[in-house]
């Protein structure tokens, strides 16, 4: 048991006679039966990997033969809080068992015929460098786990936005803001979450099918190579970072679509198409889809459709991250086994990106200053009503209205503006900042000047009240242009 550190154990058993290859076939049964990820590494190290859980660090396993001894040993892949003798349950209470269940099932020659055929398959991969030559390319759910629940939940996303009113074939541009579309001012204005949730709200039907007709096939490839965890990452990190691509490209626009992410996907096997690890056969079928999906999503964004930032943005993150999970993980020939540290350290580095981005940026305060306007207008309006209604009123209620509402009201529309003081805008909307703040005053004297004029019931204020008049309506004027 051990707190905040790489924790491991290690068991050594007498060989039996047994040898490196009949031992790793062995081996392989016990992974089989333990449902373990295995991978033979070289001619005497077998690596497997416990199963992946959210909670909890994966474990290393590893087989390795030492003369006539067999060392059993499990290992934390990452740093953990609170091992609880895991990796010991993992070998003594599990692996162990298996191997021995197994080695009792077979008989001398079938344990040969397995030993050799498993020799001549990874002496072969390891000749050719090519550490998934063996993986069955297949369509179904299996081993494609990841991309169907993401696409499952991008389906689910988009019928409930129908559901709750929004056009399916072209929405609203403040439907999708509404639901989570990433807009520059909201993002750098507080609301950083939206690079997350943008990738999630498609922009109508035909960019959802076409983003989930690519998702699916780049899927088919990409998450047989790196296991369920690690695209998971992947696919978050590279729409993370094509997000934030789109936002300096295009900072007036709305992002939103899964199109950056697909195309950090094709990145990420892009990266490893051009290193031995895979297996470069793949069915002509599979390229010319995604080939498809690329050019026509390029087309798009030449004709305005689509956003030509995010893909370019996706597909060059895609790479980087590719090649960050082949260089630190897989090339140390763990093959698809752990991964949990590297995928941390990249949504780190992801989150490092965002963090550099808002603090280049600053802190925009404009998406709190149009809210602040919202109930500045609710402010006014309620001033503005009780001022229209003093001529059907008797000196006396005119003044005490004056007194006891509309000028409390400008008051507080006066001390609200004043908060937005520190708020940090651009120049436009410092400039409407000061406008309001001369307004608000305008307002305050332009009242006290009516309820004087009431309430002593004389005309020597007139003068006054028509300058201030007048230059409340040069300041709307000004607010409206």
């Amino acid at each position: 048991m051990a707190f905040g550190w790489k924790t491991q154990f290690e068991k050594r058993v007498p060989s039996d006679g047994l040898s490196n290859w009949e031992i790793f076939s062995i081996a392989q049964q016990a992974c089989k039966e333990l449902d373990w990820e295995y991978l033979i590494v070289d001619e005497r190290t077998f690596t497997a990997t416990t199963p992946t859980h959210w909670t909890l660090s994966e474990q290393i396993i590893k087989i390795i033969v030492d003369s006539d001894e067999i060392i059993f040993e499990s290992q934390s892949e990452s740093l953990e809080l609170y091992e609880a003798g895991r990796n010991k349950k993992n070998i003594e209470d599990l692996l162990l068992p298996a191997f021995k269940k197994a080695r009792r099932r077979v008989s001398y020659q079938e344990l040969q015929v397995a030993a050799n055929a498993l020799k001549a398959e990874t002496l072969a991969q390891i000749r050719s460098g090519n550490r998934v030559a063996s993986e069955k390319m297949t369509f179904g759910v299996r081993e494609h786990e990841m991309t169907f629940m993401l696409i499952a939940v991008k389906l689910v996303i988009f019928a409930v936005m129908v559901l709750k009113g929004v056009d399916y074939v072209n929405p609203a541009v403040k439907d999708i803001i509404g639901w989570g579309g990433s807009v520059k001012l909201n993002v750098t204005g507080g609301e950083w979450w939206r690079l997350i949730t943008a990738p999630f709200v498609h922009i109508g039907i035909l960019p959802l099918l076409l983003n989930m007709f690519g998702l699916y096939w780049i899927g088919l490839m990409v998450e047989p190579i790196l296991g369920n965890f690690k695209f998971l990452i992947a696919y978050l990190c590279t729409a993370v970072i094509a997000g934030l691509v789109s936002l300096l490209w295009l900072p007036e626009g709305v992002t939103a679509g899964a199109s950056g992410a697909v195309f950090g996907m094709y990145g990420v096997l892009i990266a490893f198409a051009t290193t031995r690890y895979i297996n470069k056969k793949f069915p002509t079928v599979w390229l010319i889809c995604i080939l498809a999906y690329a050019v026509l999503n390029i087309f798009l964004g030449m004709e305005g459709a689509n956003d030509n930032a995010t893909n370019i943005g996706g597909l060059v993150a895609g790479i980087f991250v590719g090649y960050l999970f082949y260089f630190f993980h897989f090339k140390r020939n763990l093959a698809r086994a752990g991964g949990s540290r590297i995928s941390i350290e990249i949504l780190l580095i992801t989150a490092m990106l965002v963090f550099f981005y808002l603090k280049q940026n600053g802190k925009d305060d404009t998406l709190r200053f149009e809210k602040e306007i919202m109930q500045l207008n609710q402010i006014e309006l309620k001033a503005m009503t009780q001022m229209q209604q003093l001529q059907s009123k008797t000196n006396e209620e005119a003044a005490k209205v004056l007194r006891d509402s509309a000028l409390p009201q400008w008051k507080h529309f006066q001390k609200e503006i004043m908060k937005t003081d520190a708020f940090r805008l651009d120049d436009e909307f410092k400039q409407k900042r000061k406008l309001l703040s001369r307004y608000a005053q305008l307002r305050v004297r332009q009242t006290e000047l009516i309820y004087k004029s009431i309430n002593e019931e004389t005309d020597k204020y007139n003068a006054e009240i028509d300058e201030v008049s007048n230059k409340i309506d040069t300041i709307i004027n000004k607010l409206g242009t």
